[in-house]
């Protein structure tokens, strides 16, 4: 740790108190907080919905742009500079630093929702549930809302932290990726410490959203498997263990924690994934459902892209594809220092390859073995796990699905393992980076005091806790799930903003800076 490193108080306690300030509203007035939150959203849907299918737009666009144009071979850090970690283990840390455990479910009730039209999704399209079409479309859309598009965010974001800070020689910090845009105006104190508490809370309330849908997977799981009651020490003992976890991680360093549980969450994903594929029934079914809805996501692209809810409806737009876009909002710049860091010493089209690329095609196996086991099973009568979801809610679906397959009483705690491990992997990466955006003074991978880190990880804890167990509202998790793209929302300027910053440094630099790059 540098010797001259101190607390951004104008970045830490702003952020700090509002997280603790909404716990307590949470406490004090759930239905408050969770309609403020609501009128937040709605409010962003009714007017916005056309700005952020132009901000997906603009980021898959600009990662082709990047991948095969010129600027791809630029070299993060200059043309001397070397890799620290090795391909694999650089992927594993950047696949599992920027999902969490809602994959695991997702896998299963997202491809469920829209093939039996659960909450009528199917029915702005006007395509009968579990039709062959609504198979194609059930995969092709959640590839649509999990793969290429949502990882366009962390693709841009982790190359204009990663070239700013590396190759221009910025502080690694969220302001620092609007100098292109003003100039030495976003390194004021204040414009800086503004911008960067807005990132830090961003992620926080997103990280807060996050460990609250684990909770309520460990509820469902004790609930529908083990027949157990549930309550509020239940939730607080979830909450309790899931953030000793992720905080001694964060603690341990990049280096070690994160790296440890990053590599080994990634060795239990295609564990889970060989065993679904090998033991879930018709492997050939499930590779010929997942191609096929491959290429109807590419046909039906145009439209997707940016329907607002003329074409889809209300039901799908809304509360999937918007909702979708908003949560990645929320985590994506603060992430983007995260995969910046570890960057250092690759291309930009590696890094693309690494950030973009490989974790969309990493979804669509995951959501094809998933996804089209569960639907094979919906369809040929195995289990009924659209009736699950509407009498238990879309937590209960991945463990319907769990049990139906073979050594399901070894399986069901493995998977809650490696729910917990990968909201940790996930959660770990994020204190640490809001952390070190609360120093000052700090060089480029130098980590935050722990009692920073420490503040952090028992903050976000006992907000999640709160929320889950005292302003859960109707649906379980009506609290973290409006917070957070409530924040998202309001954080798509700041997206608009590095959008506008990466064309210019990349697209339109001064001459100086364009022989710069080539010599990079």
């Amino acid at each position: 740790m540098n010797s001259k490193t101190s607390l951004r108080k104008g970045v830490f306690f702003p952020a700090f108190l509002l997280v603790l300030g909404a716990g307590v509203v949470g406490l004090v007035n759930n239905k408050l907080l969770i309609n403020c939150f609501q009128a937040v959203f709605n409010w962003s849907y009714v007017n916005l919905s056309w700005m952020y299918q132009f901000i997906m737009a603009a980021l898959f666009v600009l990662c082709c742009l990047l991948l095969f144009s010129r600027k791809g071979d630029i070299r993060i850090g200059g043309k001397d500079a070397k890799p620290k970690y090795s391909f694999w283990t650089w992927f594993a840390m950047s696949l599992t630093g920027g999902i969490g455990a809602s994959i695991v479910s997702s896998g299963v009730s997202q491809p469920i929702t829209f093939l039996e039209s659960v909450w009528g999704e199917l029915e702005g399209y006007g395509i009968e549930p579990g039709s062959s079409e609504a198979v194609l479309f059930a995969l092709g859309r959640t590839f649509h809302e999990w793969a290429f598009f949502p990882y366009a965010f962390y693709g841009v974001c982790g190359v204009l932290i990663a070239y700013v800070c590396y190759n221009k020689k910025k502080p690694l910090t969220i302001s620092s990726t609007l100098s292109p845009l003003f100039g030495d105006k976003a390194s004021r104190p204040g414009v800086a410490a503004l911008v960067d508490m807005s990132a830090v809370l961003a992620l926080a309330l997103a990280i807060v959203g996050t460990l609250g849908t684990f909770i309520g997977l460990v509820t469902s799981c004790l609930k529908q498997v083990y027949g157990l009651t549930v309550g509020a020490p239940v939730m607080f003992a979830a909450m309790a263990v899931t953030t000793v976890v992720y905080l001694l991680s964060s603690l341990s360093g990049v280096d070690k924690g994160i790296k440890f549980f990053a590599r080994l969450n990634f060795k239990f994903y295609m564990l889970l994934l060989l065993v679904v594929a090998l033991l879930g029934g018709s492997l050939a079914w499930i590779l010929n459902a997942g191609t096929s809805s491959l290429g109807y996501w590419l046909q039906n692209l145009p439209l997707w892209t940016f329907d607002t809810g003329t074409a889809g409806g209300e039901n799908l737009i809304k509360w999937w594809t918007i909702y979708n876009w908003t949560f990645w909002m929320a985590f994506a710049p603060v992430t983007g220092v995260f995969l910046a860091q570890l960057s250092y010493g690759h291309t930009i089209r590696e890094v693309l390859i690494v950030n973009w690329i490989m974790p969309s095609l990493f979804a669509v196996v995951w959501f094809s073995v998933f996804g089209g086991c569960a639907i094979d099973w919906q369809l040929s009568g195995v289990v009924d796990l659209a009736a699950v979801m509407q009498e238990n809610g879309t937590y209960a679906a991945i463990w319907s699905f769990i049990r139906q397959l073979p050594l399901s009483a070894v399986l069901v705690p493995v998977t809650l393992f490696v729910m917990l491990i990968s909201f940790s992997t996930s959660a770990d990466n994020s204190i640490t980076v809001i952390s070190a955006l609360c120093m000052r003074g700090r060089r480029i991978g130098d980590e935050a005091p722990a009692p920073v880190k420490i503040a952090w990880g028992v903050a976000i804890g006992l907000l999640s806790f709160l929320l889950m167990a005292y302003a859960s509202g109707g649906k379980g998790n009506d609290g973290v799930r409006y917070m957070v793209v409530s924040i998202g929302s309001v954080f798509s300027i700041l997206i608009i903003l590095q959008i506008a910053a990466a064309v210019k440094v990349f697209f339109f630099p001064s001459r100086s800076e364009d022989e710069a790059d080539i010599s990079q």
